[in-house]
């Protein structure tokens, strides 16, 4: 009688506040959705640098890797954060041993997961800048520093928000995941639609001396 008196005072489980998390989040992403483009516009614009004169695809991969180094400072200094804090905590271990031990630290899983997430969202953006920086014009190579500082902003919001459980945390990942949806859908239309010649897989051209027939007797068959 009393297990049943007890099962029946236990309160529901609150479904408000996960769904005003929830709330919290998509509102946090669909303002990094408006500020992503008026940022890149801003730096367009208004910042007063020119990307270097760059002819072929070669030097433009070459100048994208030299500025993603902005985008991966967030990740390294990450792995740095994460050493410090399994440190202190005493969570030296290997990182199946901590899980099996059930091992979890608010403060080391924190950064554990944001190195890993950061280490995976920077692969996808540094290949999609990579390929679109093939195909842009050579007034519009000012993007790619721009979009390489977007994404490391956008990683270092979303580190802190998570820290403190902040769910600004969305803002941070969209401005680091939403770049990466635009870049690959205009890979995409540039895979399609522009010409073959001026990007990196274009063929060489053909020798002008393969092209002429050999010289002797023709025959009646060609």
């Amino acid at each position: 009688m009393a297990s049943s008196t007890s099962r029946q005072r236990t309160p529901p489980p609150n479904k408000c506040g996960g769904c005003r998390d929830v709330l919290k989040l998509s509102v946090s992403l669909g303002t990094a959705a408006l500020f992503f483009p008026l940022l890149v516009w801003g730096g367009f614009v208004f910042l007063p640098f020119d990307a270097p004169l760059m002819d072929g695809p070669p030097l433009r991969v070459v100048y994208t890797l030299r500025c993603s180094v902005f985008s991966v400072l967030p990740v390294v200094l990450g792995w740095v954060v994460l050493g410090v804090t399994r440190l202190r905590s005493s969570v030296i271990g290997p990182h199946f041993d901590d899980e099996a031990k059930g091992v979890g630290l608010p403060e080391v899983s924190v950064h554990r997961r944001f190195v890993s997430d950061s280490a995976s969202l920077f692969l996808i953006y540094f290949l999609n800048l990579s390929v679109m920086s093939v195909y842009l014009n050579q007034d519009h190579l000012k993007l790619v520093p721009l979009l390489t500082v977007v994404f490391a902003f956008g990683r270092l919001v979303y580190w802190v928000a998570a820290a403190f459980g902040s769910s600004i945390r969305g803002f941070g990942f969209g401005l680091s995941f939403l770049p990466s949806i635009a870049m690959t859908v205009a890979n995409m239309i540039f895979l399609f639609t522009v010409e073959a010649g001026g990007s990196v897989f274009s063929l060489p051209p053909v020798p002008q001396e393969a092209l002429t027939p050999p010289a002797g007797r023709q025959r009646f068959w060609g």
